[in-house]
């Protein structure tokens, strides 16, 4: 596991959190839209293989708040995709063995819920078919690519 009392990691992962807010914030005032989700994206990578310091967590939700205040002027509308997505980790790690494939789930029904209920009945923003495919493929391969360098993170050479 990857251990968040390393002062190094702490650094790294606060550059990559102010990072991915940065690029998310970036693609509202460059494309128009986001179109992947790069916090959204660590945040269920890390709700599978953070163990202690849910404070981070939370400062990831905080920031997802402040996204979707961003975009959509509601400060609590991403809670709408966050509590399912979390209570389905919870039970993910309490009753399934661990696998990658669960952040991916969790990533693609997290995307499916903003997009078609927070953008589609909420916003009433009606996505094209072509954005819905960019947004979910980017969502899966952002959310490999984090759950694989977490991984790496965690794993512990052969050195004494």
């Amino acid at each position: 596991m990857f251990y968040l009392n390393n002062t190094k990691y702490n650094i790294l992962f606060a550059a990559l959190l102010v990072f991915l807010v940065l690029i998310d914030l970036g693609q509202f005032f460059l494309v128009g839209t986001p179109l992947v989700p790069f916090l959204f994206c660590l945040y269920c990578v890390l709700l599978l293989h953070h163990n202690q310091h849910y404070i981070f967590l939370v400062i990831m939700a905080l920031l997802q708040c402040l996204e979707t205040f961003c975009f959509y002027n509601f400060f609590s509308l991403a809670f709408i995709y966050l509590i399912p997505v979390t209570a389905l980790a919870l039970f993910f790690k309490k009753h399934l063995y661990p696998s990658h494939t669960y952040a991916i789930i969790l990533a693609l029904i997290g995307g499916a819920i903003q997009t078609y209920a927070v953008e589609g009945y909420f916003i009433h923003l009606l996505p094209t078919i072509h954005y819905t495919l960019i947004r979910i493929s980017g969502t899966l391969l952002i959310t490999i690519c984090f759950s694989l360098t977490i991984n790496i993170w965690g794993m512990q050479d052969n050195r004494g």
